[in-house]
């Protein structure tokens, strides 16, 4: 069944877009979209990986024990009777593991922060997905902004760790937002021609943002004032609030034809294109739409259907195993390195390259086949990495070529996934396979801090866990040339 899986052809014929018919696929007025939304996940960046430099390994000390031992005192070991522990925070003032010892048995603690932050990433993807389909992507965007700017600006004044861990899940549900909406906003924008491209395309301010979290590390070296530096300019989104309109899109799909046209309107002049009869068409285009709204609803469990099974579990497989690689071996990479401040900012830049690879091997090669190589590839990387000299330049590259394959692999899934599932239930399969991802994402953090009390597993794990997701990929369908289904009757066509 999965190698029937895997030759799925089609003869379905693509269907005109009627949006980019009216504004075309590609112009100033998308443009525009795309640079202004885009900016937003700079933050994304900052919040997902604060933690690299929140949570590092340091050296640490007994103090006094409370019988008055005088055994000898070693660092980095814990004692049951140890009244308080001092710590070399080298090259930090403090982080929040000297400023709520989490140490010895409380060490968990610390990937539990992360991993509280990537839970409220997964409510916040479902909670927002759910209000920006009905109450509209613009007046979700600026909720989800606005609490962004609260909890990240009121985090650094966490007086406990458990105020800290509940702004950080808090903070976690406001960036799923703006991340959900974004991307809705610019693919609704966006015309087919250039939805591979704008999909690559748009994660690179959150890969500056990831390069630019050691540059706010090495300046503010204190865990509060570092968080405080991050979280301020966020400010600058306040600035939606003025220049940003509602997708036309979701205006035509609720029966708001009139605001619709007024914004295609605009659309179109800047585009230079002509505007006669756009009413007319977008009035034509709700009534379809409406007319299918009174058709079944689809829920989550349509995705278990025979004909979508194996899509499902193996779309998820991945999901998972990439977020468990990616952010992972970044913090792994960070906790490790000499130099973290080096390691994490050149791990961060090579991603700049990497995305835009992945657009000229979706191109030639297809998805599935660019996911199976580089999960493979990076799965390779990491493996050696175990073995070689402990030569920072030489461990430094290999970490960061698998990192590279990562993000190849992450920005390839997004599309890959959504030409995979039939219109009628393509946001609740991506939005299965995102929650696969945060669960993935939830692990990562314990994994890595594992290479504390046994170093070799995690290299094990995130060298050996992409390989096997490079194996299953192969048995996944190809999409590449192929037009988007949009039933699942389509799929039995095929």
């Amino acid at each position: 069944m999965a190698v029937k899986l895997a030759n799925q052809v089609t003869n379905r014929v693509k269907k005109p877009d009627t949006f980019a018919q009216l504004l075309g696929d590609f112009g100033k007025w998308q443009f525009l979209v795309f640079g202004t939304i885009s900016l937003v996940k700079l933050s994304s960046g900052w919040v997902q990986l604060a933690i690299l430099f929140l949570t590092p390994d340091l050296t640490f000390r007994c103090k006094e024990l409370s019988n008055n031992s005088t055994e000898e005192i070693n660092n980095s070991t814990c004692y049951k009777d140890c009244t308080e522990y001092e710590y070399d925070t080298s090259p930090f003032e403090s982080t929040i593991v000297s400023e709520w010892d989490l140490i010895c048995e409380r060490r968990w603690l610390a990937s539990f922060n992360q991993m509280m932050l990537q839970v409220g990433i997964l409510v916040g993807s479902t909670l927002f997905g759910f209000l920006s389909d009905r109450f509209g992507r613009k007046h979700t965007f600026l909720v989800s902004i606005v609490f962004l700017i609260v909890f990240g600006v009121g985090m650094p004044f966490s007086p406990n760790y458990l105020v800290f861990t509940i702004l950080r899940f808090l903070l976690g549900v406001a960036t799923a937002g703006t991340m959900v909406v974004s991307f809705v906003i610019v693919m609704e924008s966006v015309g087919p021609r250039y939805r591979e491209v704008t999909g690559c395309l748009f994660p690179i301010p959150f890969i500056i943002g990831h390069m630019t979290v050691p540059l706010f590390a090495y300046y503010f070296r204190s865990w509060n004032t570092y968080l405080l530096a991050l979280g301020l300019p966020s400010l600058i989104y306040l600035g939606y609030f003025f220049v940003l309109t509602e997708s036309p899109r979701w205006l035509v799909s609720v029966g708001r034809v009139r605001e619709a046209t007024a914004i295609v309107t605009r659309a179109a002049k800047l585009n230079k294109l002509p505007t006669a009869k756009i009413e007319e068409t977008l009035t034509q285009l709700s009534k379809e739409i409406c007319a299918k709204a009174d058709e079944p609803k689809l829920n989550y469990s349509d995705l278990f259907r025979k004909s979508l099974l194996l899509r499902t579990c193996f779309c998820c497989f991945i999901w998972l195993i990439n977020g468990v690689t990616y952010f992972g071996f970044n913090q792994y990479i960070s906790q490790t390195s000499p130099d973290p401040f080096v390691s994490v900012a050149v791990a961060g830049a090579i991603q700049i390259p990497s995305n835009l690879v992945s657009i000229w091997f979706m191109k030639k090669f297809g998805g599935r086949l660019t996911i199976s190589v580089f999960f493979i590839l990076g799965g390779v990387f990491i493996v050696i990495l175990y073995f070689v000299p402990k030569i920072f330049a030489l461990t430094l590259t290999l970490g960061t070529m698998g990192v590279s394959c990562a993000s190849i692999v992450a920005t390839t899934i997004y599309i890959y996934t959504s030409e995979l599932y039939p219109t009628v239930i393509r946001n609740m399969g991506i939005g299965a396979c995102s929650t696969a991802m945060r669960i993935g994402s939830m692990l990562a953090p314990f994994i890595s801090n594992i290479s504390v009390t046994i170093p070799w597993l995690p290299t094990l794990i995130f060298g050996l866990a992409p390989i096997l997701a490079g194996l299953v990929s192969f048995l996944m369908p190809e999409t590449k040339g192929r037009s988007l289904p949009d039933s699942i009757e389509d799929l039995r066509t095929e």
